[in-house]
């Protein structure tokens, strides 16, 4: 059952202001991925911006996932750019761009790890906040420690899409996934969980089934709703209703709806929603950076509102 809460509200005059600060921060991605949410903007328009990010080989990059603004492609910005492409109706262009994608992720795919890493080791090259510094001794970043990131969500995107990855045991691939999540014991990563959660609205109904008791299971461990710690990076009841259709995970309905609240306060009191951490790192690309995410996030938590029935429609008078 879909749930609504519509008689939760912000005002016109503050959506007005939340979209004049929106615009003024936001990346041209992101201004372009509002127009469409918000607007009747054009797929068209969104696909311009996004197209920008992706490079020659179909892979993405050039710091579409803020915190590491290496311009190669990696699996992980993929995985962000394919999330767009996802949310967006289909059109020959967008399949074009998600095709391309799907054939960079089948060159960078390791086998001996039936999955992907996350960055590549040049990562160290640029700018990034430090837990997407790759490590020489281990291979790999501290990211990279939880399988399932990203490669749990970008299975998900190959399977449906395999129709562009022909011949790539796809089957073989979510089979392990699948075991490899029902034998899991350990949930201390929640990004993990969320990939997780994108390969579940990806599988068919046979399949999700699999992963039910574990995504359960992970959530109840990990989900916050002590309101009092969500100004720290922790995960919120909001963060696992990727797709908030219904609520499968047994998350109480008054937490969702003190979550969004918790936002709502935050857009009435800034306009914007701020990341809540920062780097150690590159002071000068923080900055940039936190502007980057500030658009993200704002952008995140506005269709996020939208989508439980929260009224952010602006109703211009001319």
């Amino acid at each position: 059952m879909k749930m609504n809460f519509s008689d939760l509200t912000l005002s016109q005059l503050t959506l007005e202001k939340i979209r004049t600060a929106f615009l003024k921060i936001a990346r041209p991605l992101e201004i372009a991925r509002y127009s469409y949410h918000f607007e009747k903007g054009s797929v068209k328009g969104v696909l311009k911006e996004l197209s920008a990010f992706q490079n020659h080989d179909g892979g993405f990059g050039h710091g579409l996932e803020p915190d590491f603004h290496l311009p190669d492609s990696t699996p992980m910005a993929t995985s962000v750019g394919l999330r767009i492409l996802n949310s967006l109706t289909s059109s020959k262009a967008r399949d074009e761009m998600i095709a391309k994608a799907l054939q960079y992720l089948r060159t960078a795919f390791y086998l001996d790890r039936v999955g992907w890493y996350s960055v590549t080791p040049e990562v160290n090259e640029f700018p990034h906040a430090p837990w997407w510094t790759y490590n020489f001794t281990t291979n790999m970043t501290p990211i990279d420690n939880s399988w399932g990131n990203p490669t749990a969500e970008l299975l998900g995107y190959a399977y449906s899409y395999q129709r562009f990855m022909p011949n790539w045991p796809i089957e073989t691939y979510i089979e392990n996934a699948l075991q490899n999540f029902e034998r899991k014991t350990d949930f201390s990563s929640e990004h993990e969980l969320y990939c997780f959660l994108h390969l579940y609205h990806h599988l068919s109904s046979d399949l999700r089934v699999r992963l039910e008791k574990n995504l359960q299971r992970g959530i109840d461990a990990l989900v916050v709703t002590d309101k009092k710690k969500w100004p720290s990076y922790v995960p919120q009841p909001l963060d696992f209703l990727i797709f908030p259709d219904d609520n499968l995970w047994k998350i109480s309905e008054d937490y969702i709806r003190i979550n969004l609240q918790y936002y709502i306060s935050l857009l009435e009191k800034n306009c914007v929603i701020y990341p809540n951490w920062e780097w150690s790192t590159y002071p000068s690309h923080w900055d940039l950076a936190k502007k980057e995410w500030t658009g993200v996030l704002t952008l995140k938590y506005l269709k996020r509102l939208q989508q439980f029935g929260v009224d952010v429609e602006i109703r211009f008078s001319f």
